[in-house]
């Protein structure tokens, strides 16, 4: 009973409201003594409550007199709740909807939560349409997250993810992702685990993710968005070329490729 009515009252009934229309459910035909006395709502009460469910097509009066009362269906009252919510939200959506973004693209948020970090991913993927790029380790590859890749690699022609796996884990439920491989160097390099997103080439998501706490970024700012796409792009050009040339490049740079880092030297 005390979950009914809080979720009963989040829809604007009020309790005595919500123990009336339980007491009709039960049994239906009932004058309004005959509901105050079952349900323990005072008698001063229950017949503006009454006048109240009628207005609300919660419950129906006879013409008889003394009048009697009967309850919609639980089921009725459902599908009432749901319209009415279907509406409100059109309602929302159209007016908010219609309110212009003042264009921000310099400003950089800072994201955290580990959750708002994902959080912020799981949106950006979600309504990407042109393209998505992504580098992403497979620790933070939540069960949800893969579905909605599948989903993007299915619209959009510009997808690139980058698969980092501590322990070369490379299992994806879709082809267009490539599999980085010099994990170890990288977190040398970074010192913890990493996320970069770039959606439609107007927002990023970037920043290292340590267990303690994560430093991340999101923002529109041009600059930022377009030195991570870029980032991620370079990535995909070495790992497609390493991929095709696999062969020649470990009798060039070592059977792991480890001398590929060399790069202050000539």
């Amino acid at each position: 009973m005390e979950n009914i009515l809080l979720v009963l009252k989040e829809y604007h009934f009020s309790e005595y409201e919500i123990l009336v229309y339980i007491t009709l459910l039960k049994k239906s035909n009932q004058t309004g003594y005959e509901i105050s006395k079952n349900s323990s709502v005072p008698r001063s009460k229950v017949y503006n409550l009454l006048e109240i469910l009628l207005k609300k097509g919660i419950v129906i009066g006879s013409k008889t007199e003394p009048v009697r009362y009967q309850a919609i269906s639980a089921q009725e009252l459902v599908d009432k709740l749901r319209k009415k919510t279907k509406t409100d939200f059109e309602v929302i959506e159209e007016i908010l909807g219609s309110i212009q973004e003042m264009e921000e693209t310099e400003t950089l948020w800072n994201l955290s939560e580990y959750d708002q970090v994902i959080e912020k991913i799981l949106q950006l993927i979600e309504k990407a349409q042109e393209d998505i790029y992504l580098q992403v380790w497979e620790e933070d590859l939540s069960e949800e997250m893969v579905e909605r890749l599948k989903q993007a690699e299915q619209r959009i022609e510009k997808f690139v993810v980058i698969l980092f796996s501590a322990q070369h884990h490379y299992e994806l439920p879709f082809n267009r992702f490539y599999k980085h491989g010099f994990e170890a160097d990288k977190l040398d390099d970074y010192g913890s685990r990493w996320i970069n997103v770039v959606a439609d080439s107007q927002e990023v998501v970037y920043g290292t993710l340590p267990k303690e706490q994560p430093d991340v970024i999101w923002t529109r700012n041009h600059s930022m968005v377009k030195l991570a796409k870029e980032y991620i792009i370079h990535d995909a050009y070495n790992l497609r070329m390493i991929e095709q040339l696999e062969d020649p490049a470990m009798q060039v740079f070592g059977r792991d490729l480890n001398h590929i880092r060399k790069i202050y030297e000539k």
